[in-house]
Order: C-alpha cells, then sequence, then structure tokens
C-alpha cells in the first residue's frame, strides 16, 4: 500500500473465515499511510454464491456479519440485506472457472435479477490472470476452451452480462502478498467532506489501472498459479465442509422434532 499509494482498499475476507479481524488487521496495518480500508466481507448465500458486502465502518460490518452466516440467506435477500445493514453490494467474478460464480450457478434469469438487487457488478478480477496467461501458452490450450471463456469474462466482463446502471467494481481477488496486479480508477472527484461509502454510492463505473506487472519468469509464475490454485481448492473444501455440518445439523434437528432419534 505504501509502494502504490492506493487511496482505499477494500476489505473483504470471506464470511466463512474471520472477515472483522480481516478488516481490524487491515486497518491498523494502515495507519499512518494514505490508504484507508473500506470494511466489507465476501459472504456466501445458501445457493452457494458470493456476494460483496461493504460497510461504513467496522461496527456497521459486525452488525451486518449477523445477517450474513454462511449458506443461511439467499440471493433472494440481497436488496432486503443491503437495505437493512446499509451496504454497498457488489456481484464479484460472476462467470470465474470457480464454484461461486454467480452467472455459472443461478440461472441467467436469476443472475440478472440479482444484477438488478446490486450496486456493482465486478467486471475484472485479477485471480485469473496468472492462468489465463499460463494457458494462453500451453501446448494443450485447445483442451480449455470453456475455462478459457470464463477466465476471458472474468478479466473483461461482457457489457450484457454487466446489467443495467451498476458500477463497475475493478479487483484482483489477492489471496497473497504481491498478487495485486489491477485496482480500479476514476477521474471523479470526491468532495472534501464526503464519505467514500456515499461516494461508492453513486455506482461509480471504474477505469482500469495497473499497479504490479505479472511475473514473466516460468517458474515464479508457475508457483504463484500453484499457489493460487491451492487457496481456491482449500476455499472449496471448507465451504463443502460447512454445508455439510449445517445439513447434518438441520437434519438432527428435524429428528428430534418429529421423533425419530432415540431419547427425543
Amino acid at each position: 500500500m505504501r509502494r502504490s499509494g492506493i487511496d482505499f482498499v477494500a476489505s473483504t475476507e470471506h464470511s466463512f473465515k474471520k472477515p472483522l479481524e480481516a478488516c481490524l488487521r487491515l486497518e491498523e496495518t494502515a495507519r499512518g499511510l494514505k490508504t484507508k480500508i473500506i470494511p466489507g466481507v465476501e459472504a456466501v448465500s445458501c445457493e452457494g454464491v458470493d456476494v460483496i458486502f461493504l460497510y461504513r465502518t467496522s461496527d456497521d460490518l459486525r452488525r451486518g456479519l449477523s445477517r450474513l452466516q454462511t449458506f443461511r440467506w439467499s440471493t433472494r435477500d440481497v436488496a432486503r440485506i443491503a437495505r437493512d445493514t446499509d451496504a454497498v453490494t457488489i456481484v464479484p467474478h460472476p462467470f470465474h472457472i470457480g464454484k461461486s460464480s454467480a452467472g455459472n450457478l443461478l440461472s441467467h434469469r436469476a443472475y440478472q435479477r440479482l444484477l438488478r438487487m446490486s450496486d456493482y457488478v465486478e467486471i475484472h478480477n485479477g485471480s485469473a490472470l496468472a492462468v489465463e496467461r499460463r494457458l494462453s501458452r500451453s501446448r494443450v490450450k485447445s483442451f480449455f476452451k470453456e475455462a478459457r471463456l470464463k477466465l476471458d469474462k472474468t478479466l473483461n466482463l461482457p457489457e450484457e452480462d454487466r446489467g443495467e446502471g451498476l458500477g463497475w467494481a475493478i479487483s484482483s481477488d489477492a489471496h497473497y502478498p504481491g498478487e495485486q496486479y489491477i485496482v480500479g480508477k476514476t477521474d471523479l472527484v470526491m468532495a472534501q467532506d464526503e464519505d467514500v461509502f456515499d461516494f461508492l454510492k453513486q455506482r461509480i463505473r471504474f477505469e482500469f489501472q495497473s499497479v504490479l506487472e505479472l511475473s514473466e519468469g516460468s517458474i515464479r509464475s508457475n508457483t504463484k498459479l500453484l499457489r493460487s490454485f491451492q487457496g481456491v481448492i482449500k476455499e472449496g473444501l471448507i465451504k463443502e465442509y460447512l454445508r455439510t455440518v449445517g445439513r447434518a445439523r438441520l437434519l438432527a434437528t428435524l429428528g428430534i422434532y418429529y421423533g425419530i432419534f432415540p431419547g427425543s
């Protein structure tokens, strides 16, 4: 943050990890720097879809988290939750190769409905940069046509998938230090007494700005690629575990309620 001079960074740790602690740690790290932290969370709906909720303060985030427990809310509830908790919402990486992308999991109609309820859609997610670079140079790239199509949409979301009247979010989804390749920029100027949260409510259409070059070295880029895949796989396993545990608890509760299990 000191090197790039970025004005704002949104803290959007997943809801099934420690989003509040992550935000507070970033705020502590940025103390004394130009960069200000925007509290937020990447929450997971009961459909398995990721939606980002941004808040004015870390206290607002703390209150919002009680409504955004993993797998316990629906994408149909996004507008209501955002209104009740005073949040700015973003639909991230709609067509990423991961399993939590709205455009892949939802029907076209449900995806468009989610966009209408949201403030922003992410038109660029740099987590796909290393994968796309590696596949484009691979001799077997013809076998990954579907994956490359999703990566292309992740790096530059087509106009027809951006909805109407939404702001455009640009991020890198950096899971590790040194992987914040692209950020969003705007020529619009905030008023002297304007809060960044109120500024974001205007649904700004951010443009691309590079802050770090992607490594060209094959060993270094392969290492980053493998590390990124490891992170995605680990997150997927955690989500599946939490979903399985949640279903088991529900079944156990229903079993006790209806007198199915002994001792009930």
